[in-house]
């Protein structure tokens, strides 16, 4: 474990071999940050899976990002609790599933040819899938 300021995190797995994929990781790490944070703000997106795919990405581009990321007042407690326990609390799950079918349910009525309908609800169904096999944590 290192630490930033008061908080411990787990140092990034090991970065890439070279340049141009540590560039390449970074700019996929900012491209899921930028994606987490429009999460935050649209019920249909999904933060912490960004955030948790752009903390990869940075453990492989960039300590330097991994730790602000890993070290960020908000995201950050999120992203080291999946690390350290791979599991989501019972109240978080239920907001997660809750916000993934009412935010699909109302793209559902304004969706207007039918095959899209099919796709859209099947990345729901599959979203709510992958959320309630996560395991459940207190």
């Amino acid at each position: 474990m290192a630490q930033v300021g008061d908080i411990e995190y787990t140092k990034p797995t090991s970065l890439a071999s070279t340049a141009t994929r540590r560039l390449l990781y970074l700019g996929a790490g900012h491209v899921f940050v930028a994606l987490g944070v429009i999460g935050a703000f649209l019920p249909v997106m999904p933060t912490t899976v960004f955030l948790i795919l752009a903390a990869s990405c940075y453990a492989r581009g960039s300590e330097r990002f991994y730790r602000r990321l890993m070290a960020h007042p908000t995201f950050g407690p999120i992203l080291r609790d999946w690390r350290e326990h791979r599991s989501m609390t019972l109240r978080t799950k239920r907001i997660a599933i809750s916000a993934v079918v009412i935010g699909f349910a109302i793209g559902f009525v304004f969706i207007p040819l039918w095959w899209i309908r099919v796709l859209h609800l099947s990345a729901g169904a599959a979203l709510v899938l992958y959320l309630a096999s996560v395991k459940t944590r207190g």
